[in-house]
């Protein structure tokens, strides 16, 4: 295939194209009085061909060696420009290289967006051909104004490669800029292309860029401001993942709640050295109050809840974490902790008593959802229980089934719990990182949907009839919501205002998954599995007695590497918005995020 863009351009495009293939780096700190060398290296090209392999390398291995080797060099070229270091960006381009500039294109009417966002598409026909100057030069117009560079990738999307001499390859790349513009708002560029990379003395070159499609997205100002140093809340004592002090695997959650019945919103975070609780003091922001109030040990910890266990009025505290017993008997990590409220004349004072209460075992806990399994009045507790990767790392990357139990602990009149998974239907031992409780099939009690890491997820329909036993029955095939994944998280809400709640599952995204595996094509039914693994997240729409997978091109679904969501409505329109984070980081370096 061979893909042709005449550079046939608007008077005023070839009038930008030229000036940007004349005028200096906007890197900052040249005289502009001093003579500039802007000669091509090579007579530019009246059209960019990138053309794809004609005999295409066809051992996988090695092809997605190159592919890696790619990516990972490229990571380093982004860090360059999101430093704004434009001079020494020209390492990776060849000296004969020739592609369509980022900047200067035709753009369509700008799109007005709720909360004074707006859009604006650009015609990629409208590029002009620059040489390596020019193209740095194009990215620097972008992003030189702005106050501050937050982000950049070069993201390959796709990757084939050519078995003759010299080694060359045809790469799809989804390059994206984010940051703070010159009035203080954000601002996001996303540009998607195919350039051809050569292999020149063991780095990887660009020789030829051609641009397919160029958008952009600013507010005039920011919608939220980050205050936590203001208010208190910051804390950066710990050592950076990965570093000598910091191995912990598993830190995840906090808890929000009004501890001391002040009509103020307090916040508990499990950490180390210690833990935090940190009391909302109004237009003083938040006093870390963890010691005295007695949560402030053992540190560390998984998921966390506020609720009121005894129903008497204040909020108790339940802490997931990680804890074993050896084979020896010798006890290992935390176990599962209950923070009570004592009664006292200082409203907001804990003791733990997990042990006392039937919550003190050692568990693989990830997250706790309370509810109230049997409509007793008093809330009970689901631990979703991971694995311990460190000493029995997942037996499959499709269904893995190795992990510890979940645990649902049933409240007896408030005061003690006992642990009741397995009469209730409950027992599953999937690695299993969330779930959420809600009356999906609108009958009056409360069902629960399940996230398992490695594999797929259950939707446990509740069958307690009214004062009997807890009964819990998987329907997940039935209802359509099975989805296999690496499941994070769960959101439930009414996405289309039909009045049902929908599901919104976070699922991570890989995209170097979803490049080797599209390769593969449907050789294997075990390599489809795989692929749906690396597709990221799910939406499903309650229909009728079911739920329906909404496509991915309806929006919504790509979250990178996704953890936990909130669906709130963020613009006040009347609608569920949809934040989901992201992110992660396996080693020192830029390529391992």
């Amino acid at each position: 295939m061979m893909i042709s863009v005449p550079t046939t351009l608007p008077p005023t495009a070839v009038l930008v194209g030229l000036l940007l293939a004349g005028v200096c780096s906007c890197s900052g700190g040249e005289d502009e009085s001093a003579p500039q060398e802007r000669v091509p290296a090579v007579e530019l090209p009246e059209r960019i061909e990138v053309a794809a392999p004609e005999t295409p390398f066809v051992d996988l291995t090695l092809v997605e060696d190159w592919s890696e080797a790619v990516a990972n060099r490229f990571v380093d070229l982004a860090d360059k420009l999101r430093r704004r270091d434009f001079d020494n960006s020209l390492d990776w381009f060849a000296a004969d290289f020739a592609g369509h500039a980022l900047f200067g294109l035709v753009g369509d009417a700008a799109v007005e967006l709720p909360l004074g966002a707006r859009s604006q598409s650009f015609r990629a026909n409208t590029a002009a051909i620059v040489d390596a100057r020019g193209f740095v030069d194009s990215i620097s117009s972008w992003i030189s104004p702005w106050q501050n560079v937050d982000g950049c990738s070069w993201k390959v999307k796709g990757a084939d490669f050519e078995s003759g001499t010299p080694v060359w390859g045809r790469i799809k790349f989804r390059i994206t800029l984010l940051g703070t513009g010159s009035d203080g708002g954000p601002r996001s560029v996303v540009a998607w292309g195919h350039a051809r990379v050569e292999r020149d003395r063991g780095n990887w070159m660009l020789t030829a860029f051609q641009l397919d499609s160029l958008d952009s997205m600013e507010r005039p100002a920011p919608l939220f401001t980050d205050v936590a140093t203001s208010t208190g809340l910051a804390f950066s004592g710990s050592p950076r993942f990965g570093r000598p002090g910091n191995r912990s695997f598993a830190w995840n959650g906090a808890a929000a709640g009004d501890v001391d019945g002040d009509g103020l919103t307090d916040l508990y975070v499990p950490s180390r050295p210690s833990n935090f609780l940190y009391m909302a003091r109004g237009e003083s922001g938040w006093v870390d109050e963890a010691e005295s109030r007695g949560v402030a040990g053992p540190a560390g910890g998984t998921g966390a809840v506020f609720f009121d266990a005894d129903n008497d009025g204040d909020q108790d505290l339940a802490v997931g974490d990680v804890g074993w017993v050896e084979k020896d008997g010798t006890p290992g990590g935390n176990p599962l902790r209950f923070y009570r409220q004592v009664d006292s004349d200082t409203p907001g004072r804990f003791e733990e008593v997990g042990g006392q209460v039937g919550l003190g075992a050692r568990l693989n806990a990830y997250s706790l959802v309370v509810f109230d399994a049997d409509l007793d009045g008093f809330s009970d507790v689901f631990v979703c229980n991971y694995g311990r990767v460190e000493s029995e790392p997942n037996d499959s990357w499709t269904d893995a089934k190795n992990g510890s139990p979940n645990a649902l602990y049933r409240s007896v009149g408030g005061t003690r719990y006992e642990e009741v998974a397995a009469r209730s239907g409950l027992v599953d031992t999937r690695w299993t990182y969330a779930a959420a409780a809600a009356d999906i099939d609108e009958d009056g009690d409360l069902d629960l949907y399940v996230a398992n890491d490695y594999g797929e997820n259950m939707h446990f329909e509740n069958r307690t009839e009214r004062g009997g036993e807890l009964r819990f029955v998987d329907i997940a095939e039935a209802y359509g919501v099975r989805d296999l994944g690496n499941g994070m998280g769960i959101s439930m809400g009414d996405l289309t205002g039909d009045g049902k709640l929908d599901l919104y599952v976070s699922n991570m995204s890989s995209t170097a998954g979803n490049r080797i595996l599209g390769r593969l094509g449907s050789r294997k039914e075990e390599w489809q599995k795989l692929k749906k693994l690396a597709a990221g997240n799910t939406i499903f729409v309650a229909d009728a007695a079911k739920f329906a997978t909404l496509p991915s091109d309806a929006g919504g679904i790509g979250g990178s590497w996704a953890w936990s969501s909130a669906l709130f409505d963020l613009d006040l329109d009347g609608r569920l918005d949809v934040y989901c984070c992201s992110g992660f980081v396996t080693g020192d370096t830029a390529a391992d995020t």
